[in-house]
């Protein structure tokens, strides 16, 4: 990466520091990576792979940072992140991530984002996330309401992204997912999502931020292997109109550290 990513040893350090001096008792470390690879219709196929490392304490709050290196329409990405999680109470959570890509071929050259999620009943939660993507192109503005309900065998989650891009056009769409536990050690997901979304096309200087129509199936499953590691796979089909239909595969591992 270049300099423009704080190192990464700084980073953790002022996590460290900041989590220590709030009095939040012992921190853990949690060391995560992934790839993935989508074959992607009339174009380069995309590929991603990226790790980071998050320290948190036993209240709830949490601060990360994260690299990954992004493949896509034949060019290359390098994007760097930092954010964290506040919990000021027993029902709130607040998070806030900044991003940034050196120089930028087709994600946004900064990024902003922060989400206030409430617990509204015992097995119900509401929340809304604004994002901001500035693109060279032209900014991407995202605001996503969503709701999370806890039944006794499934957990459901419903989020509804507006966006408005430099076009002024205005783009909605949703996504629903069910989590389920199958055994004490796997449990796995099913996500179906349809919508207009706002999406850059191409790389600089000639990409687009265009709205596109999308039609989501994606599923996932999560393996507790022990000793603090955890095993991920996803797989996704996404239909999408006028361009970038694509389906692909993921693969992450976890460890507490």
């Amino acid at each position: 990466m270049t300099s423009t990513f704080l190192p990464l040893r700084l980073v953790v350090a002022l996590a460290a520091s900041a989590l220590a001096a709030s009095g939040l008792g012992a921190q853990t470390l949690r060391v995560a990576a992934w790839g993935s690879y989508d074959g992607v219709t009339n174009s380069p196929d995309w590929s991603a792979a990226g790790t980071q490392l998050t320290l948190s304490a036993a209240r709830g709050d949490a601060a990360w940072v994260a690299g990954e290196r992004l493949g896509r329409f034949g060019e290359t990405d390098l994007i760097g992140r930092i954010g964290g999680v506040l919990h000021p109470g027993p029902r709130w959570w607040i998070t806030l991530e900044a991003g940034t890509a050196a120089p930028p071929a087709f994600m946004p050259k900064n990024s902003w984002e922060a989400d206030v999620t409430s617990l509204v009943t015992r097995r119900a939660s509401l929340g809304l996330a604004y994002r901001r993507w500035n693109y060279p192109v032209g900014a991407v503005d995202i605001v996503t309401p969503h709701v999370t309900i806890q039944t006794a065998k499934l957990s459901w989650d419903l989020r509804v992204p507006v966006s408005r891009n430099a076009s002024e056009r205005t783009d909605a769409a949703f996504s629903l997912r069910a989590t389920t536990t199958q055994t004490s050690r796997v449990s796995v997901w099913v996500l179906a999502a349809a919508g207009r979304e706002s999406f850059v096309v191409g790389t600089a200087p000639t990409a687009q931020v265009r709205s596109l129509e999308t039609i989501t199936g994606a599923a996932g499953l999560r393996y507790d292997a022990g000793s603090g590691v955890m095993l991920k796979i996803d797989g996704n089909v996404v239909r999408s109109r006028p361009v970038l239909s694509r389906r692909g595969v993921a693969v992450g591992i976890e460890k507490h550290l």
